[in-house]
């Protein structure tokens, strides 16, 4: 892969991890929502359901992409989430019900805390990528 191109796979990987950390940053306020009772439970359910299949795919072509760029170290690290992920599709537990959500809100917040935390530690990952890539570009 060339230098230049490099660089434009890096912020493309960098862009579609800010949306997947701001995805899930967005899914966490509207929980401090609901928690507050500033929304009620059908409305949380129908937005953060709405999010759930596009972060899904989203991730695996982030995965897929960084197996294809040659990056297996990366890409490695992403499986584990996409494998939890099908986990939860298989036992058609990925859906948010709004007959129980108070009862499994604590546990789906930290949940998406912890996935947050990895979209931001990957978020750092891939800048550093980035700037490197930045720096052994050819310079012209």
């Amino acid at each position: 892969m060339g230098l230049g191109l490099e660089v434009a796979y890096w912020i493309i990987v960098f862009l579609i991890t800010a949306v997947l950390l701001f995805m899930d940053i967005y899914s966490l306020i509207l929980f401090s929502d609901l928690l507050m009772d500033h929304l009620n439970p059908v409305e949380l359910c129908d937005k953060v359901n709405f999010l759930i299949y596009p972060e899904f795919g989203i991730h695996f072509f982030l995965t897929l992409l960084l197996f294809l760029g040659g990056h297996w170290f990366v890409g490695l690290l992403n499986t584990p989430l996409i494998a939890f992920h099908i986990q939860k599709y298989v036992r058609n537990e990925h859906l948010l019900d709004n007959t129980r959500v108070f009862r499994i809100a604590a546990q789906v917040q930290r949940y998406y805390e912890l996935k947050m935390g990895f979209f931001l530690l990957t978020f750092v990952t891939y800048l550093y990528c980035f700037i490197r890539a930045m720096l052994s570009a050819p310079k012209s």
